[in-house]
């Protein structure tokens, strides 16, 4: 029995599953870029802002972290309040959203 391995020399299956990677991925980078905007953009005198996706790739899970001087005094609860406040119509579209926040250390 023969397979038809493409103009690669890969089968279909291989190719398919490494353009669904590639498309996982750039689809990560750009929700990562978009959520880390929209943080940017609320909390302007942050020091700190990450967003990376924690689901695999399929952009249903991130996981974020902003250092702002905005959350001075706030508990964690209202910290993380602020936060999913800010990316409300984003979280409609996900699983999961870990938040990590921290005030910025006096010098």
């Amino acid at each position: 029995m023969f397979r038809y391995l493409g103009a690669r020399g890969l089968s279909p299956y291989t190719q398919i599953k490494g353009a669904v990677r590639w498309m996982c991925d750039v689809a990560t980078n750009a929700g990562e870029a978009r959520l880390a905007e929209i943080l940017k953009q609320r909390f302007p005198q942050a020091t700190g802002v990450e967003v990376r996706d924690i689901s695999g790739g399929c952009g249903a899970m991130y996981e974020v972290w902003v250092e702002a001087p905005d959350f001075k005094g706030l508990s964690r609860v209202k910290q993380h309040k602020l936060i999913t406040q800010t990316l409300k119509s984003e979280i409609q579209d996900m699983h999961g959203l870990r938040i990590s926040t921290t005030v910025p250390e006096e010098s």
